[in-house]
């Protein structure tokens, strides 16, 4: 009986000292999900390794990375149900096509332009300081309390993408990537007017302006001009500028440029380029300080999801 009970101590502390042993070896000790649970792999690009993560865990550190944690429970529940539908919808379509290159073979990946923000626990402590635990404990009850809700159109998952803060109005995807999606027109969201990020302006000297587009257009000949015709979307985005001579797509403008939104007015002073923008992001899907005004004027997160993403359902996938 001794003997036994020796033996049944020794596997015990055994078990204690693994995760040490690794700990101390290694530095850090990531534990795996349990096999019944839903998991994503995650390409962290700064990190560049592919980690398998809890799929709710994930999307709290999604929300997290996306959206203040100052703003109001329906928003956040708004950005937790949009992101869900989001990696559902690229899981699916991945099924089929295979991930991109730059997942490094994982369903998702950390690049905000390529997928969605997403931040670690040390990187938001960090950031949160003293209010850590507590906006923690709301991204998480904004995850929880959706659990499952996905946003659907035709029965099918949405690619339910968003942005910081619109014109006013937000952008057709047909206007920005093309293509045709029904549920990603444009709506009025008039409380991006109280946003922050509602407007911004850049300015450079008129040299570096053609530098700028010498570098990165082909063909730019500023003997036919410096700026020309400019086709602009129903929400005031630009579609097409000519510059130089040269037709130039607003995303790629954006771009170039380093600008917040394709809604741009291109001041020219002597020597000075002025661009005063309006807006912050792609402009497509829910304007995320627009969902928050929706929310702090009593509105829902179903309410508010299906403002900005039109023709849709709110449907529950215990999956998911």
């Amino acid at each position: 009986m001794k003997k036994i009970l020796m033996a049944m101590a020794a596997a015990f502390l055994i078990t204690l000292l693994i995760p040490l042993v690794l700990l101390l070896k290694y530095g850090k000790f990531e534990p795996q999900p349990p096999e019944n649970e839903e998991t994503v792999s995650v390409y962290i690009k700064n990190e560049d390794k592919v980690v398998d993560m809890n799929k709710s865990q994930y999307l709290k550190e999604v929300v997290a990375a996306e959206m203040p944690a100052s703003f109001e429970m329906e928003a956040l529940k708004a950005q937790a149900v949009a992101a869900r539908s989001y990696l559902v919808s690229r899981q699916n379509a991945y099924r089929i096509s295979g991930t991109p290159e730059e997942h490094k073979g994982a369903d998702m990946c950390t690049d905000p332009t390529h997928c969605k923000a997403w931040i670690s626990e040390e990187k938001r402590r960090e950031s949160w300081g003293t209010e850590s635990e507590k906006n923690w404990e709301k991204i998480k009850r904004a995850v929880d309390e959706t659990k499952g809700e996905v946003i659907t159109y035709n029965n099918e998952v949405i690619s339910a993408v968003f942005h910081s803060t619109s014109s006013g109005k937000t952008e057709n995807s047909k206007d920005v990537w093309g293509g045709d999606r029904p549920y990603l027109v444009s709506v009025e969201s008039p409380g991006d007017a109280f946003s922050p990020k509602y407007k911004s302006e850049k300015e450079m000297s008129l040299d570096e302006f053609k530098k700028i587009a010498k570098d990165n257009i082909e063909g730019v000949d500023f003997e036919k001009g410096l700026i020309g015709n400019i086709a602009r979307s129903d929400a005031g985005g630009i579609l097409t500028v000519e510059i130089g001579g040269v037709a130039v797509k607003g995303t790629v403008f954006r771009k170039i440029y380093d600008l917040r939104s394709t809604n741009v007015e291109i001041n020219i002073d002597g020597k000075k380029v002025r661009f005063d923008v309006t807006g912050f992001g792609h402009g497509v899907g829910m304007s995320q300080y627009g969902a928050n005004y929706l929310a702090q004027q009593g509105k829902t997160y179903q309410e508010i999801l299906k403002t900005y993403y039109t023709g849709v359902e709110i449907t529950k996938d215990e999956e998911n």
